[in-house]
């Protein structure tokens, strides 16, 4: 029976660890928001302009601005579970198959952050995905 306690309590502690590097690893504080330079490549054309990200609650959201002011998603993500949700993508790119891609290259882009990189690359799509620290 000890033995069993003992298991569960290492377990438990290997979770909680994880949890607690997991939240550690932003370059931000909780409350704190930054911006960055974003750049996002395809093939055929790009966007450019500020990503604004913001720790609320161990959840980071996200909003991606163009240069003219015009917001071309906004996000949440969360480290817990490796997931991003969207919740607004500008028309351009409001369709089921890039709202997919989308999804899973800012979950890829958010764990380089987390590493301390700043640029994500998606071979397959041939995307690539640029975050560089901004001027204020």
């Amino acid at each position: 029976m000890s033995r069993l306690v003992q298991i569960c309590f290492l377990f438990i502690s290997l979770f909680f660890v994880t949890e607690l590097q997991a939240q550690a690893s932003f370059p931000f504080s909780e409350g704190e928001r930054i911006k960055y330079n974003a750049y996002i490549e395809m093939p055929k054309a790009y966007i450019s302009g500020v990503c604004v990200l913001q720790r609320e609650g161990g959840i980071i959201k996200g909003s991606l601005f163009n240069e003219f002011g015009i917001t071309a998603l906004d996000f949440t993500y969360n480290p817990e579970r490796g997931k991003v949700k969207l919740h607004h993508v500008m028309k351009l790119l409001d369709k089921w198959y890039i709202r997919r891609v989308l999804r899973k290259d800012m979950a890829q882009l958010m764990t380089c952050l987390q590493q301390g990189k700043t640029m994500y690359y998606n071979e397959r799509r041939k995307i690539r995905y640029q975050l560089n620290d901004s001027p204020e």
